[in-house]
């Protein structure tokens, strides 16, 4: 990620931490939806946003969201290592 999209990525899950202290949950979850547009492109953040979202999910006790991240973090798992091995 070049570092100039790093800060702003940074920024929004800075965003994200200090709404999900606050419990504002659905403004939380759009700087987590963000996050994750902004870090795509890279497989470990946006594995990393997909961690994140798997933790919320637990959190609000959202069954379908759980489930729904637990393969997106298996599969994006696999993409940083082939990624590494490749290198």
């Amino acid at each position: 990620m070049p570092d100039e999209l790093r800060i702003h990525y940074k920024n929004v899950l800075q965003k994200y931490n200090e709404e999900f202290t606050k419990g504002n949950l659905s403004v939380a979850w759009r700087h987590l939806e963000r996050a994750h547009i902004l870090g795509q492109p890279w497989p470990r953040e946006h594995n990393y946003v997909h961690w994140l979202m798997l933790k919320f999910g637990i959190h609000i006790k959202d069954k379908k969201e759980i489930i729904g991240q637990i393969p997106r973090l298996l599969i994006g798992g696999i993409k940083v290592s082939l990624r590494r091995t490749a290198s």
